[in-house]
């Protein structure tokens, strides 16, 4: 059984799996020799499943995203935590010690900063800061690739030093990829790890409503390519797939050729003035008991 307690993701993250992870770690196929993600979001995932591995006995990890914001950060933290932590603190204390009115504009400086920064160990200090300080964890762009999410109005930033010092240790064998889906599922296959694997996705959603639908821009500004993807999941053959998506009936249209499991209803952030209620399902391509153990 999987330990109940969840791990946080040290990344302020919209649509995070934390209310489901129970549910679903009950639900991975264990003992194979490879984990597979392709789109990591939070990593509160892989974060859980790295700390249940003594039941799920995984003997490899490789986690994709196409955001290279996700993956620079954990990388940093994966190699340098120390450095990382550091830094965090010096701006997270300037924060903390500000008025309301002086932590908005400190916001929208290091805003500025971030989209303009070239070193990548500053830009993953700055993303950090930004889903902490942020509106409700939500990751947007322009048209223009530029970090546009409003302040959040956050009054204190809490760093848990030890939380990610701890995080640093659970990741070392983690091989982090920053590449379009095909891409990373390609060098997958290719590097033959799709064999004996359970592979877990987790693609942006296909509510109902249009309108969110139009708005759902968390991972890059083009629109996803929901069928493209599950043609690129049934070429794969891989025999232990799970996926992710919100109950409805294009997720039924194009998801129809896996088998439909529900989880639980939850409230999803798509944008800054946008909130829905979806009931959480998992389409897989083996059957499964899912058991709530809330």
């Amino acid at each position: 059984m999987i330990d109940s307690k969840v791990l946080n993701s040290p990344i302020r993250w919209a649509g995070s799996k934390k209310k489901i992870l129970n549910e679903m770690l009950n639900a991975f196929k264990p003992d194979k020799d490879n984990y597979i993600e392709c789109f990591l979001g939070s990593g509160v995932v892989l974060i859980n499943v790295l700390k249940n591995n003594d039941k799920l006995k995984y003997k490899n990890f490789y986690v994709n995203d196409i955001n290279s914001n996700i993956i620079n950060f954990y990388k940093l933290l994966q190699k340098k935590p120390e450095y990382l932590i550091k830094e965090i603190m010096k701006l997270v204390t300037l924060y903390n010690d500000y008025d309301m009115t002086k932590k908005e504009e400190y916001y929208y400086k290091l805003r500025d900063q971030f989209n303009d920064e070239k070193d990548l160990d500053n830009k993953s200090i700055l993303f950090y800061f930004l889903m902490k300080t942020g509106f409700n964890g939500v990751y947007r762009e322009n048209k223009a690739g530029k970090f546009n999410v409003p302040f959040g109005r956050k009054e204190k930033i809490v760093v848990n030093e030890g939380y990610l010092e701890e995080l640093s240790r659970f990741i070392k064998p983690v091989k982090f990829y920053n590449l379009d889906y095909n891409s990373f599922l390609d060098k997958m296959k290719k590097d033959g790890k799709i064999d004996n694997s359970f592979m877990y996705f987790d693609p942006p959603y296909l509510p109902d409503d249009l309108l969110v639908s139009q708005k759902q821009e968390l991972y890059t500004n083009d629109t996803f390519d929901h069928r493209g993807f599950v043609n690129k999941i049934i070429e794969l053959d891989g025999k232990y797939v799970m996926i992710s998506m919100s109950d409805s009936k294009q997720a039924d249209e194009i998801y129809g050729k896996f088998i439909k499991n529900s989880m639980k209803e939850i409230l999803r952030t798509i944008n800054p003035v946008k909130l829905f209620s979806s009931t959480e399902i998992a389409f897989t391509n083996y059957k499964i008991e899912l058991k709530s153990k809330e």
